[in-house]
């Protein structure tokens, strides 16, 4: 990362070389004449002072051309090195951000891979296996721990933030009760609420049969509960939220919401949500109803 710290001591450097050049200039053209003058003029007018002004005209001259020396050493061209420097460490430290970025990419992209082929796997078993609705379950659930597991790799998610995935499942009332869910909060006791079609972000993906993204949730009304379904923890725990409709294969239908939620705001986005997306459909297929 770059360092600010060595970049401002740099910035201290030129200002420093600035403020030499001014001062030596200053004291090499003006003062150091002036002094020969002035010295001259008092060794002229008496022969005793010229014991005294004779060394200090010598100390006078060489240190006007120590000043001069220094002056041509420390020249507009050292810094102009310096500033090169300065530059080609900005420069190492952006490509070392991008690296950086690659490499989270690069893990983004091989968590992504395992779970598809978790995923994957899972489907041919399913549509391989008698249609169990326990069973389907299971599987299902099994694919949201597996992506639970890769939460850092997958979005970032830290250890300082409260997160929840959970799958809903889509009722004959059209209501929307939690099937599965894993989370880093509350008592094991805790019940999930169940959302009516149509209200919060949870029942607005599954009326809408699409996907709900919002960087914090807690300023946008609509994406809240209403009445019994309003916790006073809502708007600390549920910021970034990811709401994705999980379909019917057969007609497209929405029968269930795949939700990921985040303390952090801002924590899903366009960019981040694909497995997301590879997970609803795969547990679309699992879940579907088998045709005749």
């Amino acid at each position: 990362m770059f360092d600010r710290k060595f970049y401002r001591e740099i910035r201290h450097w030129f200002a420093s070389l600035a403020k030499f050049r001014r001062y030596a200039l200053l004291i090499s053209t003006i003062v150091v004449p002036t002094v020969l003058g002035l010295l001259g003029a008092v060794g002229g007018l008496s022969t005793e002072l010229k014991t005294f002004v004779v060394p200090a005209q010598i100390c006078t001259i060489c240190f006007g051309l120590l000043i001069g020396v220094g002056l041509f050493w420390f020249d507009e061209n050292a810094s102009l090195v310096f500033q090169k420097f300065a530059h080609e460490t900005m420069h190492s430290a952006s490509l070392q951000e991008e690296l950086e970025r690659q490499r989270t990419a690069l893990t983004q992209l091989s968590a992504h891979i395992n779970c598809l082929s978790v995923a994957a796997r899972a489907v041919e078993a399913a549509l391989l296996s008698p249609s169990v609705p326990e069973g389907l379950e299971a599987t299902a659930k099994q694919l949201l721990e597996s992506l639970a597991d890769q939460r850092a790799q997958l979005f970032g998610t830290g250890d300082d933030e409260q997160w929840n995935f959970a799958i809903y499942r889509r009722n004959e009332a059209e209501e929307l009760y939690c099937l599965h869910h894993r989370r880093n909060y509350g008592q094991p006791g805790d019940i999930p609420r169940t959302w009516p079609v149509g209200a919060g972000h949870v029942g607005l993906a599954c009326q809408r049969e699409g996907e709900l993204l919002t960087d914090d949730a807690s300023a946008q009304e609509v994406f809240q509960g209403k009445g019994e379904l309003l916790r006073d923890y809502d708007r600390q725990r549920y910021r970034g939220i990811a709401s994705i409709c999980i379909p019917d294969v057969n007609d497209g239908r929405a029968i269930g919401v795949l939700v990921a939620t985040s303390s952090k705001v801002g924590r899903y986005s366009l960019s981040n949500v694909q497995p997301l997306r590879d997970l609803a459909q795969s547990i679309g297929v699992i879940l579907s109803p088998r045709q005749a």
